[in-house]
């Protein structure tokens, strides 16, 4: 790439940039409900998806319904539903057989997007 090219530094400057429209935030001991299957962990949550780890592999593009109990510190109990797409899955090590699954949420039911929000809030207060 040519030095004196402002619009070449411009355009790789912007794709380094981060591409999250909502920030995600670390979060301890949330379980996330696939398919009405056991609670896999949560790493991190946004209003737009989350990051969650397994045992087995899911396919890129695979379509699931997801569920989380959110506990308020009022000690509330706030319930979001939904559906999502994987957008990464990634072995962790070869040696284990964890991966590490990016969902991005589709489509959130009624209420869902203001129980995440609050959740949120609530973490990030913490």
């Amino acid at each position: 790439m040519p030095q004196n090219n402002p619009e070449a530094q411009q355009m790789n400057w912007n794709t380094n940039r981060e591409r999250r429209r909502h920030p995600r935030l670390n979060v301890q001991d949330l379980p996330i409900i696939l398919d009405s299957e056991n609670p896999l962990r949560v790493r991190d949550l946004s209003q737009s998806g989350a990051c969650f780890f397994s045992e087995t592999p899911l396919r890129m593009m695979t379509h699931v319904r997801f569920a989380f109990n959110f506990q308020l510190p009022d000690g509330k109990t706030v319930k979001a539903e939904g559906e999502g797409v994987v957008v990464r899955c990634e072995r962790l090590s070869p040696a284990l057989g964890h991966y590490e699954v990016a969902l991005f949420f589709q489509d959130l039911y009624p209420g869902s997007p203001e129980a995440i929000r609050t959740y949120l809030e609530s973490q990030a207060c913490a």
